[in-house]
């Protein structure tokens, strides 16, 4: 459980997508209800971690804290880095951008299944 985790956040803090999008089931669903996010397809995910490297090009995730359950797994990041200005609800261009967030995570088969991220405030 640990090693899918620990790829998972490599291959993002990377901004290696193929490395990333090879993690995810085809099928994969994904939702984030704090930026009303929910959307199904490992394109559709890969797409979207994309567009947050364009938006916060020297991100980093550090993981504080994992609980795995079964063939699931919450992990608690802080994710930091710099706006590069592109997307509005993000502060301006080179300011800082940080927050804690939560991700569950469904895998089967060393496969991520299903992927729901919880959004806290800044850290």
């Amino acid at each position: 459980m640990g090693q899918a985790l620990d790829a998972w956040a490599a291959a993002y803090n990377d901004q290696d997508f193929d490395r990333s999008g090879a993690l995810y089931t085809p099928d994969v669903p994904y939702a984030c209800a704090a930026f009303g996010l929910a959307f199904t397809g490992r394109d559709a995910f890969v797409a979207h971690v994309k567009e947050y490297a364009a938006a916060v090009p020297d991100r980093r995730m550090t993981v504080r804290r994992i609980i795995p359950n079964g063939e699931a797994v919450a992990a608690e990041f802080d994710f930091a880095g710099t706006s590069s200005g592109v997307q509005p609800a993000l502060p301006p261009k080179g300011e800082p951008v940080r927050t804690g967030f939560c991700t569950v995570l469904e895998l089967h088969d060393g496969q991520i299944t299903s992927q729901t991220d919880y959004v806290g405030g800044a850290r």
